[in-house]
C-alpha cells in the first residue's frame, strides 16, 4: 500500500481505526479472497509497514481487539509474544471466515457456516470436541471417577521404594 493510501486511512478517524482498516484491507480480506483459513500477523511488521513511531503497544492492542474480530469477520486463534503482551515480536494468528459465508461484509461474524435452507452447521473443531468429550467416562467410573484415579496416580507416582527413601 502506498504512503498516500496509508495517510488517507489514518485521516479517516482514530489511529486504532486506521490500523484496523489497514489490517482488514491489506491482510485479512485478501486472505479470505484467496480461500485461506488462517492468517498470522506480527506487530513489528505492521508497525514498520505503517511507518509508525513508538506505537507498537497500539498495534498490539488493535491486533487482539474484539472490534477487529467483528469488523473483519475473524477470530483470534492464538497469541504469542513477550510477557508484557506488547512488543514487536507479538504475533496473532486469526481464523478467517470464508468469503462465501459472509453475505454482508459489515455484519458481525458468527464463526458458524450456514447450510442453505437449514440450521447452521457446527465448526469442524467443535464437532470433534463434542465427539471426544466424555470418551473415558466409563473407564474412570470403573476406578471410582476421575478424581479418585488422579489421587491414586499421585500417591503411587514414585513407587514404594522411593517413598521409603524419602521418609
Amino acid at each position: 500500500m502506498s504512503p498516500i493510501a496509508i495517510r488517507e486511512i489514518f485521516n479517516s478517524g482514530s489511529q486504532a481505526g486506521g490500523i484496523r482498516t489497514y489490517l482488514r484491507l491489506h491482510y485479512l480480506e485478501p486472505a479470505r479472497q484467496r480461500g485461506e483459513t488462517m492468517v498470522t500477523l506480527t506487530a513489528g511488521d505492521i508497525h514498520k509497514e505503517l511507518g509508525l513511531s513508538n506505537r507498537v503497544p497500539n498495534v498490539c492492542q488493535v491486533m487482539e481487539s474484539k472490534i477487529l474480530e467483528r469488523e473483519a469477520g475473524v477470530k483470534v486463534s492464538s497469541k504469542q509474544g513477550p510477557p508484557s503482551g506488547r512488543g514487536t515480536t507479538f504475533t496473532v494468528t486469526y481464523a478467517v471466515e470464508p468469503a462465501s459465508s459472509r453475505l454482508d461484509p459489515k455484519a458481525p461474524a458468527t464463526g458458524v457456516l450456514p447450510i442453505p435452507g437449514g440450521e447452521p452447521a457446527q465448526p469442524e473443531g467443535l464437532r470433534l470436541f463434542y465427539e471426544l468429550r466424555g470418551a473415558l467416562k466409563e473407564a474412570y467410573a470403573e476406578v471410582g471417577g476421575g478424581e479418585a484415579w488422579l489421587r491414586n496416580e499421585r500417591a503411587n507416582h514414585y513407587g514404594s521404594a522411593k517413598r521409603k527413601k524419602m521418609l
